[in-house]
């Protein structure tokens, strides 16, 4: 099982380098019916085929499609591991990260208990599996408005992760949850800190153009917009967006980091730019989100706004 498991993570980096999202799901998609063909022996490939469909669907916004795939990994896990099994554990806590995006943070906190609970008792509080729960629980406080409990989840994961071989991305990915929290709770410094260190561990990874760079770049462009540093701000946001769009396509974050270019365009007053990037914003938030959404009313009076001021 290694050796294929080996084979098929090695095709799914190929495919991800080509940003063909479509051919993505296709090679995903053959996968899982092709281990399905002889599923008593293969079980633990589905398991890891299912997981990689589901966090595929997640990184486009296909939260229904992508639920779907982990509650089959989930039933896969369940019957053939158990439900105190390390790999049901990790099911658990990729299905409760696509619930926290859409918003279901009530069944995300629950998923993501259980998965810290399996863990624990499997004595795997040193490993990163137990880290990037950890991490993912933070999210979900922070996003509940727990900054303070989001903070001691997320320093915990940083502190196993930073003893890990090999492991400057999760440490990079870390420290820019961090700067997010710090950020939030009002503390400037340590969040600015924070993002530098994040930056830096990206820059010694071996493949450091992926999206969670993008959201490292994103998250240091702030800084530069908040401290009225513009033209290095958008020049980060434009290639947080253009990492984004070569890993996931037009998804959520980069709607959102389209919009945060159409700030920069505002304040420096380039209109027609700040209107295209305010489209494009509306566009994906309106095809994924749909047009009743807050975050699509909110871009459509923006840019209903900026139309009549400046295009009339």
């Amino acid at each position: 099982m290694k050796e294929t498991l080996e084979k098929f993570y090695q095709a799914l980096d190929l495919q991800y380098s080509q940003g063909d999202l479509d051919q993505i799901e296709r090679f995903l998609l053959e996968s899982a019916a092709q281990m399905n063909e002889d599923a008593a022996e293969r079980v633990g490939e589905q398991i890891a085929v299912y997981n990689e469909l589901g966090s595929f669907y997640r990184g486009i916004s296909r939260y229904e499609n992508s639920i779907s795939a982990f509650r089959l990994a989930e039933e896969l896990a369940e019957k053939e591991m158990g439900e105190k099994s390390t790999q049901y554990a990790t099911v658990l806590n990729n299905m409760a990260g696509t619930y926290r995006l859409m918003g279901k943070y009530e069944e995300a906190i629950g998923l993501f208990q259980k998965s810290v609970q399996i863990y624990r008792l499997n004595g795997e509080q040193q490993t990163y599996a137990y880290a990037s729960v950890l991490n993912n629980m933070a999210l979900v406080y922070r996003e509940t408005k727990q900054l303070k409990t989001a903070i001691e989840y997320l320093e915990e994961a940083l502190s196993i992760i930073e003893t890990m071989p090999q492991c400057q991305q999760e440490v990079a990915v870390t420290y820019n949850n961090l700067t997010a929290l710090y950020h939030a709770a009002g503390d400037t410094e340590k969040a600015k800190k924070c993002v530098e260190l994040a930056i830096r561990e990206f820059e010694k990874c071996a493949d450091v153009e992926n999206v969670h760079y993008a959201a490292g770049l994103n998250s240091f462009a702030g800084f530069l917009y908040a401290d009225g540093a513009y033209e290095e701000a958008l020049a980060l946001y434009q290639k947080s967006a253009e990492y984004t769009k070569r890993f996931f396509g037009e998804n959520i974050e980069y709607g959102v980091t389209c919009q945060n270019m159409y700030w920069v365009y505002e304040k420096t007053g380039q209109w027609k730019e700040a209107i295209a990037a305010l489209q494009q914003a509306k566009q994906t938030f309106q095809r994924l989100l749909g047009e009743k959404h807050e975050r699509t009313r909110a871009v459509a009076d923006d840019l209903k706004r900026l139309k009549e001021v400046y295009c009339t």
